[in-house]
């Protein structure tokens, strides 16, 4: 019988996801805010990663296997916008027990302008923190 001098247990996470957070400026301040109502999916998907759901962040899963994602946010069940990201890929170890995990880099975002007035790209690199690494500026009167 063989045992194992090791009892370490996985308890990294190795899911990556990115990060947006929502926001509008008013009187030259930026404010976050939470969308009353967001639907998200892939391009090309038929299932909804949010379904009609009231969130400030939302976080989306990068394919591992290629440079670039494209999703499509649908605000208050009428206003679409389709955004683009471009990434390289990093496979990085984590540790012995967790194996390797996927570490991003965004190299561009293209965005239709229906809701999503402008970005500010906050954090570059997508690892295993928890930070927000997009912002999406709304209009004003649309997220009243």
């Amino acid at each position: 019988m063989l045992q194992s001098c090791q009892e370490d247990l996985c308890e990294d996470v190795a899911y990556n996801p990115l990060r947006i957070g929502f926001y509008i400026t008013e009187n030259f301040e930026d404010q976050s805010v939470i969308v009353e109502n967001i639907s998200v999916k892939g391009l090309n998907q038929s299932e909804f990663i949010y379904d009609n759901e009231q969130a400030g962040m939302i976080e989306l899963p990068l394919d591992v296997s290629r440079d670039e994602c494209g999703f499509e946010l649908v605000f208050y069940n009428e206003i679409r916008d389709t955004i683009k990201i471009e990434y390289s890929r990093n496979l990085t170890i984590i540790s012995v027990e967790c194996g390797f995990a996927t570490f991003f880099e965004i190299t561009d975002i293209y965005i239709t302008n229906n809701l999503i007035e402008s970005y500010s790209i906050k954090e570059y690199n997508i690892t295993d923190t928890n930070e927000e690494h997009i912002s999406f500026y709304l209009l004003n009167d649309a997220a009243d």
